[in-house]
């Protein structure tokens, strides 16, 4: 393999060199890796030669709690765009500055006892030279308040929240302060509580990232998976190369907001990588229509990206609705079932979105707009706005199960799937639904943990029944 550098107009490394900034520290570890060191934070630029391309990885880990903040890479062929993912990652590092600090929320019943700890903990950490930060607020305002915290401590007294804490707000680490010390005011006691139980936090957590699920299906051909994910703090891209079901290359681009190009990028290095794929498959929110075209919300703009990539790599490419992609997922590991909707609810929003499954064959309807609940929702009778349901467990339950009865009532599905971080007890969804509709009737419900391996699945096989057809 030849292993000389593509010749560019620009050395990009060079120019990461006289980038000085007194934000933060650089350091050239050798000549494939440069890194850009701070107190909060440190930024990685690997470069890596393949025959005469270079491909450039960029990465951030938060020195909060070893966390990656920021992950991509491309092809280096394009100078402003180089300057520009490597100005939007300086951005993102530099803002690692007012996050360095671990937030930490307490609660109890009224948030007062929790308010008087909270104040001690504050103290003895900063004697101790601790980078924490307590607040305490009542268990009534927990979900409201704590998207921008880490970890949350609960009193004792509601401890029977613990196990609805952790199922909904999988992305902290939810902890029951010890009785002994929560009675005494133990703060050291509680800090070096705290200190175990993140550093066993931390490892668990990277191994259970290295873990990955699939569920196979016979085929013949080299197919790439993209899904676009979307919460309010950022974006994410998984992506997964699969090889007659083997998979044979994955990973998962983290940024503040999304940019088609990013696409470019990841299809970009795969093809470096592994020279050759027979179709690619794209997830993402929002409206698809004739499996082309995506309805970008909130602009309502069409932006046509099957012919836009189709044009530019010459490879069959397939787009479809993320919950689409989600269903189809979930009914291969459900083969029993040919009437199925798959919901998603996500952490913090008012309107979901549904795929639908009826005898066997995905729904799209008229134009993508199948599974829209965003369309009727706001019309039905609730007890509060939307907006204000998505912030209480109980708000969100009547969400979910007023989203779900027009669709139980006009298709009757065998199955439901549920992704509602703060809705996983399927128990209470069918004790509500059993409300409005007889027992007869009733589907089967199954709380989903993570819907991005159902994506992943569901669109690699929707590109293997259009490569079949074609």
């Amino acid at each position: 393999m030849d292993t000389e550098k593509k010749k560019l107009d620009f050395d990009f490394q060079s120019w990461i060199k006289e980038q000085h900034n007194d934000d933060y520290q650089i350091v050239e570890d050798n000549e494939s890796l440069i890194r850009l060191v701070t107190d909060y934070g440190e930024a990685s630029i690997r470069f890596t030669v393949i025959e005469q391309s270079t491909i450039v990885e960029f990465s951030i880990v938060s020195k909060k709690d070893d966390s990656v903040k920021f992950y991509l890479h491309f092809e280096l062929n394009d100078e402003n765009h180089a300057k520009q993912l490597f100005d939007e990652m300086v951005e993102t590092l530099v803002g690692l500055k007012n996050e360095k600090t671990l937030q930490v929320l307490l609660s109890c019943s009224s948030g007062l006892t929790t308010s008087m700890f909270a104040e001690n903990l504050n103290s003895v950490a900063g004697m101790l030279g601790l980078d924490y930060h307590f607040d305490a607020v009542s268990y009534l305002n927990i979900y409201e308040e704590v998207e921008k915290y880490d970890v949350v401590l609960i009193a004792p007294q509601i401890g029977y929240m613990l196990n609805r804490l952790k199922e909904s707000l999988t992305d902290k680490l939810v902890l029951q302060i010890p009785t002994t010390v929560f009675a005494s005011y133990d703060a050291p006691g509680a800090l070096r509580f705290l200190q175990n139980e993140l550093e066993e936090y931390y490892t668990n957590k990277t191994q259970e990232a290295q873990k990955h699920h699939t569920h196979c299906i016979e085929y013949e051909n080299r197919i790439l998976s993209i899904v676009i994910s979307n919460n309010k703090a950022q974006t994410r891209i998984y992506y997964r190369l699969s090889d007659h079901c083997e998979i044979i290359d994955h990973n998962m681009i983290i940024k503040p907001s999304l940019n088609v190009y990013d696409l470019y990028d990841i299809i970009d290095t795969v093809l470096l990588k592994h020279q050759y794929v027979d179709m690619i498959g794209i997830a993402t929110p929002g409206i698809v229509k004739d499996d082309q075209q995506l309805r970008n919300s909130p602009d309502e703009k069409i932006l046509d990206i099957k012919n836009e990539f189709e044009k530019k790599y010459g490879i069959k490419v397939l787009v479809c609705n993320n919950a689409n992609a989600a269903v189809v997922g979930f009914s291969l590991e459900h083969p029993e079932y040919q009437n199925i909707i798959f919901h998603s609810q996500p952490f913090g929003f008012g309107v979901g979105g549904q795929g639908i499954i009826s005898h066997g064959q995905i729904v799209t309807g008229r134009n993508g707009v199948a599974g829209e609940v965003r369309y009727f929702i706001h019309r039905m009778q609730f007890s509060d706005e939307c907006a204000k349901l998505a912030w209480t467990q109980e708000g969100v339950l009547e969400l979910v199960t007023k989203s779900l009865l027009p669709s139980i009532c006009i298709m009757g599905p065998e199955a439901i799937a549920v992704y509602s971080p703060m809705t996983n007890d399927m128990n209470e969804v069918r004790n509500k639904l059993l409300s409005f509709i007889p027992e007869d009737y009733m589907p089967e419900l199954y709380s989903i943990k993570e819907m991005s391996p159902y994506m992943l699945d569901g669109l690699t096989k929707l590109c293997v029944n259009d490569l079949k057809k074609n």
